[in-house]
């Protein structure tokens, strides 16, 4: 089965600000204050994920400005199959988001495509290929 995860980047959720220590410093500090301020990623995506043993899995994902995100998951059709995990993220190169759940330490990734979804991709953040791909994207 396909890993999962979610691109962002520590700028844009919290990341420390830095005084210029010369004039031109300053243009470089701003864009990253205004990096900072975009959490335009931020909010709840929805889809119907691929599975190997199952229909699918039906998918809710909520991300944070506060660095935490929330997963649940629903395997169609199957006996004790919902899980909720939570846990804190991190804003990877690029758009990449690594889902990091504490308890077991396990990722997952996802990259943000637009303002409005995000596709699971492996932990280098390459999204899948071929006729199913566009089955590993979530919506807001």
């Amino acid at each position: 089965m396909f890993m999962a995860g979610i691109a962002l980047t520590l700028a844009a959720c919290g990341g420390k600000n830095t005084q210029p220590t010369a004039k031109a410093d300053s243009t470089q500090v701003a864009e990253t204050d205004s990096a900072a301020a975009d959490t335009s990623y931020c909010g709840t995506y929805r889809g119907t994920l691929p599975a190997a043993d199952c229909p699918g899995i039906k998918t809710v994902l909520t991300i944070s400005s506060d660095s935490t995100y929330n997963l649940s998951s629903d395997y169609i059709g199957k006996k004790g199959g919902q899980f909720v995990t939570s846990g804190v993220y991190h804003m990877k190169s690029g758009k990449l988001i690594e889902l990091v759940t504490p308890s077991s330490g396990e990722k997952s990734y996802y990259k943000v495509k637009d303002s409005k979804s995000v596709v699971m991709t492996d932990s280098l953040g390459n999204e899948p290929e071929g006729e199913t791909a566009k089955l590993y994207v979530l919506t807001k």
